[in-house]
């Protein structure tokens, strides 16, 4: 889409500050929530500056902003000239971070995570926003002190163990009934698992909904 460039003479604006100013009102106006954001030109000196234009150059991205690496084309109609230029969109974000190493298998406990501001433009693997994502899960191995914690990093925490007895809920419109079970395979919460009423020894596919508690489907 299209954009003039405001004129950089008038008030001591560069064209970098120019330029920045109309990428971050529309990053902005993409999202719901307000974000810390910067705009950096990593390919340019500070005493470049851009060719002569009557009149103000206009601005097409390539692809639709997105945090990290970006691509912009620059046109003037006089005189005419095209020039492509590389920005990076910094969107800073408190993610949850490793204070703490843990092991292979390690259940993640408040103590072993803080929330530390970063570019999450860099982190191409994926973060996590609140404490809440991530502690009570397992880490996948070993992991070090100041290390961003992403999707997979972690998984769901086993709180149903294989031969552990649970409580088979049944519930349908109108009728809820429980029955004694065992856990025929480890699950964690909102996981399927196998499970066999004790009374009819059925197996059963069944849902966890708590440390001792399934529901059938």
């Amino acid at each position: 889409m299209g954009a003039p460039l405001a004129e950089t003479a008038a008030d001591d604006t560069s064209w970098r500050d120019a330029l920045s100013t109309r990428i971050l009102a529309q990053w902005r106006s993409l999202t719901t929530d307000e974000q810390d954001a910067e705009v950096s030109y990593p390919n340019f000196s500070p005493q470049y500056d851009l060719p002569k234009c009557t009149g103000e150059p206009m601005i097409d991205l390539i692809r639709p902003l997105q945090p990290g690496r970006n691509g912009i084309e620059l046109r003037c109609a006089d005189p005419y000239w095209v020039q492509n230029l590389a920005l990076q969109l910094h969107i800073y974000r408190d993610v949850a971070v490793l204070q703490n190493p843990i092991k292979n298998g390690e259940i993640i406990q408040p103590e072993h995570v803080s929330m530390i501001r970063y570019d999450t433009g860099e982190l191409g693997k994926g973060f996590y926003l609140t404490l809440a994502d991530v502690v009570g899960s397992e880490a996948k191995r070993s992991l070090r002190t100041g290390t961003v914690i992403s999707p997979d990093m972690i998984e769901a925490a086993d709180i149903i163990a294989r031969g552990q007895p649970v409580t088979i809920r049944l519930k349908r419109p109108g009728i809820r009934i429980e029955m004694a079970g065992t856990a025929l395979t480890d699950g964690h919460l909102g996981e399927h698992i196998r499970v066999r009423n004790d009374r009819s020894q059925k197996i059963l596919s069944a849902e966890v909904l708590g440390a001792d508690l399934v529901q059938i489907d």
